[in-house]
């Protein structure tokens, strides 16, 4: 890993840990929002349980006496201002978890380009020096109908005889145990 890529590390980290933060600081503003919303809607119930579309006249269109009219007025203001405030912090949060997920996917993908040209660099060594693989492990036993003895699509490159063969193997399942149908176990070193 080169210097360039070791400081793109670290701030793509720290640039993480700051976006993570705002949006935990986004979070907060949202329920000290929503907090206050039922606050003022715990205020409106008090008065008779005078909602937020509950007239404030009477039938002959005077002022009603059994509520206060300034507490309940002013409650549905604020609580109209507190949702177009929540609206936004939302916009600001769905903003912010894009960006994240935006950073997290790139960096993902550098991962893998970088996974990619080093598993080429390696293949490349390896033909020049033309040395087969070292082996890590022997199947001692296949049984007969399964995956590994029909030898389906997952690249296998296996010695009998003394002979490399080429395989590709498929996990599925089927009637036997397991999903290859082949005891595996590992080679001692």
């Amino acid at each position: 890993m080169s210097d360039k890529d070791a400081g793109e590390g670290g701030g793509s980290s720290e640039a993480r840990a700051a976006a993570v933060c705002n949006i935990e600081a986004l979070m907060r503003r949202k329920e000290e929002i929503e907090a206050q919303i039922k606050a003022y809607y715990d205020v409106l119930e008090s008065q008779k349980g005078v909602g937020m579309n509950e007239p404030l006249v009477d039938r002959e269109g005077y002022p009603r006496a059994d509520v206060d009219l300034y507490q309940v007025r002013t409650a549905r203001h604020n609580i109209i201002c507190l949702q177009n405030d929540h609206k936004a912090v939302m916009k600001q949060v769905e903003e912010a978890l894009h960006q994240l997920h935006a950073r997290d996917k790139e960096k993902q993908a550098r991962d893998m380009a970088e996974a990619h040209r080093e598993a080429m660099s390696q293949r490349l060594g390896s033909t020049e020096n033309s040395t087969a693989p070292q082996a890590f492990a022997k199947v001692n036993s296949v049984s007969p109908g399964s995956p590994a003895s029909l030898a389906k699509p997952l690249n296998v490159t296996v010695i009998r005889s003394g002979g490399k063969h080429q395989l590709r193997l498929v996990p599925t399942r089927w009637a036997g145990k397991g999903l290859l149908g082949c005891n595996i176990i590992p080679l001692q070193r």
